[in-house]
């Protein structure tokens, strides 16, 4: 599923990696890491992507993007030592 998501993926979303981890129910959390800007941007760019593949893969069929959340991940680029 993660290969299926991104391979919908686009310039702009700048997708740096994707993980998919599987509920104990029928539900699975998608993980992606993307460099987005903003968290804001994070979430915008991060929901079309999944929705692009959810829409467009049949082996989807089914599936829905229930909520889309992001986190910021600190980085060596914000000079934190």
């Amino acid at each position: 599923m993660a290969e299926l998501i991104r391979s919908h993926a686009e310039d702009l979303d700048a997708l740096e990696h994707v993980s998919v981890h599987r509920t104990v129910s029928a539900e699975v959390t998608v993980g992606v890491f993307t460099l987005a800007p903003s968290l804001l941007e994070a979430e915008r760019r991060t929901g079309a992507l999944v929705r692009r593949a959810v829409e467009g893969e049949p082996e989807l069929a089914g599936f829905a993007v229930l909520s889309v959340g992001a986190a910021l991940v600190p980085g060596p680029w914000w000079g934190f030592e």
